[in-house]
């Protein structure tokens, strides 16, 4: 984008937003294109992006951690955080179900907006226009129980909207099975998901009043305790008054 339509769209001078793109380029925030004369967003700014997700991401498990272990410890099945990531959901902490036959989620793989639970809960819950930008291309079949419908799978996100929890029947993984609740951040926006996996073979726990009720309270738990170490965070530094 040039200086022009910068200025145009904020309403402020050519001359003023020149001055400013001119600072912001010497700490990398923004670059020249030599070709276009144009300004794109520059590599300072995807690294403070990149801290910031890892913040989020580590601050998340830190609170959530021994929630989600006192979850896995109630109900006997692996819970996990998931986080919202573009498109997708991550795994960032898990507690493994003490069962011999466990589900257990893949560190760091990209779990399918359409596919598995976390994500799907996250989409139900987000914005409409949202979620049909997403939605908008291939929804890809990871097994025979994917949906790949886009109507079929836009009823069961209102379904889930209205519910507040979505499921997971060997959709994404066979032999596994989620139900998600999702967990909300400052602005009362879906930004991670909290979830219970189950084997195929005890998959009718995913609809247990009893789990579910327990899987919402937890997530509420969790969205709380994150709004107050955001306030901690946030809080000014008091001052030493001079002796």
């Amino acid at each position: 984008m040039g200086t022009t339509d910068i200025g145009r769209k904020l309403g402020v001078h050519k001359a003023t937003i020149s001055r400013i793109i001119l600072k912001l380029a010497e700490y990398e925030m923004v670059y020249k294109n030599r070709e276009t004369g144009k300004y794109g967003l520059g590599p300072a700014i995807y690294q403070l992006a990149t801290t910031m997700v890892e913040l989020n991401f580590r601050q998340a498990k830190e609170v959530s951690r021994p929630l989600i272990d006192s979850l896995r410890n109630s109900t006997g099945e692996t819970v996990t955080l998931e986080m919202w990531l573009g498109n997708s959901t991550i795994p960032i902490y898990s507690a493994l179900s003490p069962h011999p036959l466990t589900a257990q989620p893949p560190p760091g793989e990209p779990l399918a907006l359409h596919a598995a639970a976390g994500a799907k809960v996250i989409l139900a819950h987000m914005h409409p226009d949202r979620a049909d930008l997403l939605l908008d291309g291939e929804l890809t079949r990871f097994t025979g129980k994917t949906i790949t419908d886009r109507q079929l799978l836009k009823q069961s996100l209102t379904e889930y909207n209205k519910q507040g929890f979505a499921i997971d029947h060997e959709e994404f993984h066979e032999g596994i099975c989620g139900v998600a609740v999702p967990v909300y951040n400052h602005l009362r926006q879906p930004f991670a998901a909290l979830v219970v996996l189950i084997p195929s073979s005890r998959s009718s726990q995913t609809m247990d009043s009893g789990l579910i009720a327990s899987l919402k309270k937890t997530a509420a738990t969790i969205t709380k305790e994150l709004l107050l170490a955001r306030a901690r965070d946030r809080s000014p530094v008091p001052r030493t008054k001079g002796l």
